[in-house]
Formats: structure tokens, C-alpha cells, sequence
């Protein structure tokens, strides 16, 4: 049976690989991938320009599902209107080991696929982007199984008045937290460097499937060229969908921010948030002063804090933080860094607050080689005291050969760890993945 199991997944491998390797032979393509790693993105195309647009103050980068940090940057795009389509998928084999405090670990072999697909419609005013990526994972080893993880985003920005811009994002997620945990890692894009989420260093076993979602309306007014003021309003939800505990979070902001040189620039606001667990309820609010600097030519610093106000049921965190850096060190090598305390719900239920921190390395160590470090960190304070403090982290390694314009071959470690707020445990993993990724398609001028 081993051997019949063993014969059936090499074939298996034999035919993706073939099946890629004819399907990168025949794609059309009309617009290039940036490399994450350069400022500025090489490209061929005719629809690329190598100089950035001067776009509204919504973000010019956006992540792409599914992918270890890729993005789109849309300030390549020319000014007239267009509509991109993207897609691939990867296909991985993993060895995990789970690991738990007094008992012996569980070895298991994964398959993952890796579908992604992406709209994207963008001009020098406005952008919009559907995208969709599930993660599809079957055990083979031990007893037959499937999980399936689903990630999706909507995101919308535009003009609706002189000097007023509305921006939208909606970001969900439902499936096996196994299967979260297996596929590519969520991450952000801070002045054109990724930087890999730190909710994903949240890690428990035995979870089952879950729901999260995460909703944002943001509302800007540029005064004059260097002043401006944000309106938010957030909502965040997860559930346990086999009987766990759920929470949800909404939050208001208003801020205002000067530039007072062309390289600094400084902001004021304040923020209300509302939490609903299953034990109860929390409200507060709190005032943030914070300073942007851009060091040199290849530096970007920010950094907000102040006061934080809660209820008595709350009462713990006497204040907000946000930090965030992003360093360009050549053409060739990047690194990120974000941290911060949020009040929003994110995959661990009846969370107070929650510090988090990450950090991303990337080097392009040649045309077919790349290397990409991470790391990420998450301190959650919960409304049961007898649980306390949850702590975990995580660390992943990643080196990609680029076999062709589409096509990579990547290996990869990945060591999620829970150090506080139960049993400590944890999980190893490493994984070889084959993937394709064509270039994004124009479908509409």
C-alpha cells in the first residue's frame, strides 16, 4: 500500500511539472512583476513606466494573495486607465512535526495547492482589486484527509469630491486553522517593502475551522500639499466555528498630519474602540502624537504612541503604540520591520489587546536566487485571567530558484511556537514548492 501510495504521488509531481512547464510556454503576457527587492521595478513592457505616479493617499502597493510577497506597485502603471488579471498557483510537499509540552511529537506528511487569481483595475485617481486564494492541503501520510483554508480581499479607493478621497478594504478568511498555518503567510507593503503579518505567529493546535473578517472605511481631506486629515472606521470578527469562543471588535479614528519639511512630517489623532466577547464587553479611547522621517535616500522611519483610557473590565494598557521602518539596503537586499498594540480582534478570541512585532529580510542573491528571512511575535492580554497571557512566535526561511520568467522552485522552513497562556506547544515544518506565476495579463485599456 506504502509502495502504491508512494508511486501514485510521484506521478502526481511528474505530471504538474510537465503540465507547468507547457502552460508558462503558451501564456500571453503585457505587464511585468516588480521584484519586492527593487525600488524601482525592471520591466519590458509598454505599459510600464520606470518613474512613480503621483497617486491619492491611499496605498500604491497591493499584496498579492496566495504569494510569498509579491505585489503589484501601482505606481509603474501610465496614467490612462487599466485592468490587469493575475493568477498562478504553486504546489508544495511538507514535512510537518507537531510538538506538545509532555507528550511525544507527530510526524505527517502534507500536499498543498495553491490557486491565486486577482483583478485589478488601476489609474493615476483611483484603483480597485478582487482577489481570492484558497489553500487546499491532503495528508499523505497516516489517515486520508483534506482541509481547505479560503482568503479573499475587496479593496476600493476614489475620488469623490475635490480633495476628499474614500477608500474601502474588506478581508476574509474561513477554513482549518491547520491549513492557515500551511499556506503562503499574510503580509503588508510598507514603501515598496513586504513585511510578513504578525498575526501569523498566533499558533494553536486542534483548532478546527474558523472565520475571521476584517471591514474599513477610510475618508481623506487634503487641505493643501501638506496637510491632511483621515476619518476610519473599522469592524473585526472571529469565530471557532466547532464550538470555540468568538469575538468582535469596531473602532473610529481622526487624525491629522503636517509635513514640515520635505522629509518629516508629524500627526496627531485620536481613536474609540468597542470590544464584544462572549464574557462580556470593553470600551475605550485614547490620544496618539506621532513623527515620519525619511533617513537618507533609502531609510523610512515612523513612530506613534500616547495614552489609552478603558473601562474597569479592561483596565491593563496604558497605551497605544505603532512603529514601522522599511530599508532599502541596495538594489538587491531589503529589510522591514513593524510593531505595535492593537485592540482589534485577530485569530486568538476574547483578546484584550495584543503586541505584535515582525520582521522581514529579503537578498537577491542573483538573477534565479532569492533569499527571504521572517520572523513575527504576538503578546495577546485576554479576558480570562485564569488563561493568562498568550505568547507565541514564529521564524521561516525561504530560498526561491527562479527557473524560468514564471516559474520558481522554492524550499522553505517555517517553526511555529506557543510559550505562554496554556500548554506550551508548537509545530516545524519544512516544505518544497514548485510554482507559476505568469506576468499580469491587460484585459481591459
Amino acid at each position: 500500500m506504502r509502495q502504491n501510495r508512494d508511486s501514485s504521488l510521484y506521478s502526481l509531481w511528474m505530471r504538474m511539472v510537465l503540465c507547468l512547464f507547457a502552460l508558462s510556454g503558451t501564456s500571453t503576457v503585457l505587464v511585468a512583476q516588480q521584484n519586492p527587492d527593487k525600488p524601482v521595478p525592471s520591466t519590458d513592457s509598454q505599459d510600464v513606466k520606470p518613474t512613480a505616479l503621483v497617486l491619492p493617499s491611499y496605498s500604491q502597493n497591493i499584496a498579492i494573495l496566495g504569494t510569498d510577497q509579491r505585489y503589484m506597485d501601482l505606481g509603474t502603471l501610465q496614467t490612462r486607465r487599466r485592468t490587469f488579471f493575475m493568477y498562478g498557483i504553486a504546489v508544495s510537499e511538507s514535512y510537518v512535526r507537531d510538538f506538545a509540552e509532555n507528550s511525544g511529537g507527530q510526524d505527517n506528511s502534507k500536499f498543498l495547492w495553491s490557486p491565486h487569481v486577482a483583478i485589478i483595475n488601476a489609474s493615476n485617481h483611483s484603483s480597485f482589486s478582487f482577489q481570492y486564494a484558497p489553500a487546499i492541503v491532503h495528508s499523505t501520510s497516516g489517515p486520508s484527509s483534506r482541509q481547505v483554508f479560503h482568503a479573499g480581499t475587496i479593496t476600493f479607493g476614489l475620488p469623490i469630491a475635490p480633495n476628499w478621497v474614500l477608500q474601502l478594504n474588506s478581508s476574509n478568511s474561513y477554513g482549518t486553522d491547520s491549513s492557515r498555518l500551511l499556506s503562503p503567510l499574510a503580509f503588508d507593503v510598507n514603501k515598496g517593502v513586504p513585511v510578513v503579518d504578525p498575526s501569523s505567529a498566533v499558533f494553536q493546535f486542534n483548532r478546527g475551522k474558523v472565520f475571521t473578517t476584517a471591514n474599513n472605511v477610510g475618508l481623506t481631506w487634503q487641505r493643501s500639499a501638506s496637510q491632511a486629515m483621515s476619518f476610519s472606521a473599522g469592524e473585526s470578527y472571529f469565530s471557532s466555528l466547532d464550538g470555540g469562543p468568538g469575538s468582535t471588535s469596531t473602532s473610529a479614528q481622526v487624525s491629522f498630519s503636517a509635513a514640515v519639511s520635505p522629509r518629516t512630517s508629524f500627526s496627531v489623532g485620536g481613536n474609540y474602540n468597542h470590544q464584544a466577547f462572549s464574557l462580556g464587553t470593553c470600551d475605550g479611547y485614547g490620544f496618539s502624537f506621532g513623527i515620519s522621517h525619511q533617513l537618507g535616500r533609502n531609510i523610512s522611519l515612523s513612530v506613534a504612541g500616547g495614552p489609552e483610557f478603558e473601562t474597569a473590565r479592561c483596565k491593563g494598557a496604558n497605551g497605544n503604540y505603532e512603529v514601522s521602518m522599511s530599508y532599502t539596503l541596495s538594489r538587491r537586499s531589503r529589510m522591514g520591520l513593524t510593531a505595535g498594540r492593537s485592540y482589534m480582534t485577530n485569530y486568538l478570541a476574547n483578546t484584550k489587546w495584543s503586541d505584535t512585532a515582525a520582521v522581514s529580510v529579503g537578498r537577491q542573491l542573483s538573477e534565479s536566487f532569492e533569499i527571504n528571512l521572517d520572523s513575527g511575535y504576538a503578546r495577546s492580554v485576554r479576558t480570562q485571567t485564569g488563561l493568562g497571557t498568550y505568547i507565541g512566535y514564529f521564524v521561516g526561511a525561504n530560498l526561491s530558484w527562479k527557473l524560468s520568467r514564471t516559474i520558481a522552485l522554492g524550499t522553505g522552513y517555517r517553526r511555529f511556537e506557543q510559550i505562554s497562556g496554556g500548554p506550551n506547544q508548537g509545530q516545524n515544518m519544512a516544505m518544497i514548492t514548485l510554482g507559476w506565476s505568469p506576468l499580469p495579463t491587460r484585459i481591459v485599456k
